[in-house]
This record gives C-alpha cells, structure tokens and sequence, in this order.
C-alpha cells in the first residue's frame, strides 16, 4: 500500500486510493471516489453548532474523527479543533481530507482519546463524540473523562432503548444503578470503524442521560436520528448536554 511509486498524474483522487475501505464522500464538486456516507454536511453537527452558538476561536475537541469529515465542518464554523483518532488507516485518511480540503484550524493526533482526556490539563469549549460511546468497554470511564474537560459536549450513540432487556451487568456511578449491555462485532474489514475492543458495553437511553445530568448537565438536548440507525436496525440518538452556568 505504501511502497512503489505512484504513476499516475498527481491528483487528490491518487491519495485518496491510497488508503483503502473510506467510509465518506467527498462533498460532490470534488469530483472524487471515496465512501457512500454524506457526513461532510452532516445535519447531526449542523444541529450542534446550532445549539451551542458561534464557534469562532473556540477550543473543540473530536474524539474519534474517523475520516474527518466533522472536523471539516467544525472547522469550517471557525473552531480550532483537536481531533484524537486510534485506528491508523482513519488517521491516514484524516490527513488526506485536511490535504484535500485544506482546512488548517485542525490537529490530528494518533492514539487513544481516554488517555488524552485522562492526561491533559487543557480545557475544551466543546468535545464532540459522534460514533464513539457504544464502542466503549468502559463508556462511564469515557463519560467521566470528557465532563472534566469540557462543560458542553455532543453525543451521537447507539442505545438500549429496551426496558425488557436484561442487562449483563450494572455499575453503581455517582448514586446510579447503570445498566450495560455487552456487544460483540461481527465485521472487522478494512473499513471497519468500531472500537479496537471486542465487547463493548452499550448504555440504556434513560441510563445515559442521568449521568449526564449527575456529572452536573443541566441543560440537554436530544434529537432524534434523522440519518437513519446504525445498520437500519440500531436505536440510536444525539444528545446535546451543556453545563448551564457556562453559558456566555
């Protein structure tokens, strides 16, 4: 994949197949060949910009930015972004769509965004995790971590929306009985974007929002997905959670 020349004419198409099993399309006047998924004008980050407001100069941390197509957008609304991305082919492609796309208020880094939560000191204006939590063995951990950087986060997950669904196991945080479910993949192509764990725990809906509202959210917003689920099959949802008193 990455040996031997390339000896084609120079183009942004030739970076592109460099790195197998995209995920995204370009925005179409690129005139490239990459995924099926319409994510660089995607409504669920539209909705978040909207609700948190003017992201001119703002510090905006992505967890998981997969082919950076949100940060194109995050971005493109004046944000400087930091975006952590584990999986090594993702990060590739994150630099090729920087390239393409020339956004330079962004930075990716390669590695585990737990850790980066867990081990800077540097405070966010917003953290964006679309795509992230259900991937998670430990998404309280994940949730925990991301409210002591940042008073205004975005979710979009995969749920349980499913009383009657015994859990595998429950996890006492901050005075919550938490119910998880654990999950295994099935696909591990080159175009997989899960989590580098098998068995992921995935969070009750109701679950979800108490601990977001106990690690002291008092301002939420949910949307209903207006993509689709996940597979077509999946419940899912975003979550838009603000500290009120960061406000302004």
């Amino acid at each position: 994949m990455f040996t031997g020349d390339e000896t084609r004419a120079p183009s942004f198409q030739n970076a592109v197949d460099t790195i197998p099993g995209w995920n995204c399309h370009f925005p179409v006047e690129y005139g490239l060949t990459a995924g099926r998924l319409p994510a660089f004008d995607d409504p669920r980050i539209s909705w978040t910009i909207e609700r948190y407001g003017d992201l001119t100069d703002r510090k905006v941390l992505e967890l998981g930015p997969l082919e950076a197509a949100h940060t194109y957008m995050l971005a493109r609304a004046g944000a400087h972004v930091d975006a952590v991305e584990a999986n090594r082919l993702a990060f590739l492609k994150c630099l090729v769509t920087r390239e393409v796309l020339d956004f330079p208020n962004a930075r990716f880094y390669l590695g585990d965004f737990v850790q980066w939560l867990e081990q800077t000191q540097k405070r966010y204006d917003l953290i964006v995790a679309s795509g992230v939590l259900y991937h998670m063995r430990e998404p309280l951990r994940l949730l925990r971590a991301m409210s002591e950087r940042a008073d205004a986060i975005y979710l979009w997950t995969v749920m349980v929306d499913d009383d009657q669904l015994p859990p595998s196991a429950t996890q006492r945080f901050e005075n919550l009985d938490v119910r998880l479910y654990a999950r295994g993949y099935g696909d591990r192509s080159v175009a997989f974007c899960g989590g580098s764990m098998d068995f992921p725990n995935w969070m009750h809906r109701d679950d979800i929002l108490a601990v977001l509202a106990a690690l002291g959210y008092d301002d939420v917003a949910v949307l209903n997905d207006i993509i689709g689920t996940a597979g077509n099959v999946l419940p899912t949802f975003s979550v838009f959670a603000r500290r009120s008193a960061s406000v302004g």
